[in-house]
């Protein structure tokens, strides 16, 4: 978690939207996304928290787009690999796909074809 926000809070596309949580610090971040990425991963039960109504703050701040996503997935693919691999490896990949696609549908209300191309690369 801390590699992967390390690199978003200071991309060239990415710094913008994360400069929020970049200000506070991540101390208090990487527990809720720990428990959010182990309910996604191993149904832990952990998160209790709403990942579209935290984003709809963040996009109403700074208007979120398809390149926003692409580039959030991309990071996210490219730290997954560099760290894990095997089957979990690879669902974590194709849920933070799933979450990036519907994540950026229910913001914009717009379809992304970019993105979709990004994930049907990676799902082959």
């Amino acid at each position: 978690m801390r590699r992967f926000y390390g690199r978003v809070m200071v991309d060239h596309v990415l710094a913008a939207p994360f400069g929020e949580l970049r200000s506070k610090g991540l101390d208090m971040h990487i527990p809720v996304m720990a428990d959010f990425w182990e309910t996604v991963l191993f149904r832990a039960g952990l998160y209790r928290g709403s990942a579209l109504h935290a984003h709809r703050s963040v996009h109403q701040r700074t208007p979120l787009s398809s390149r926003h996503f692409v580039r959030w997935l991309t990071v996210w693919n490219n730290t997954v690999d560099e760290m894990f691999q095997g089957p979990v490896a690879e669902h974590a990949k194709v849920q933070g796909g799933r979450i990036a696609w519907a994540m950026h549908r229910r913001l914009t209300g717009t379809d992304a074809p970019e993105l979709d191309d990004l994930i049907t690369r990676q799902t082959g």
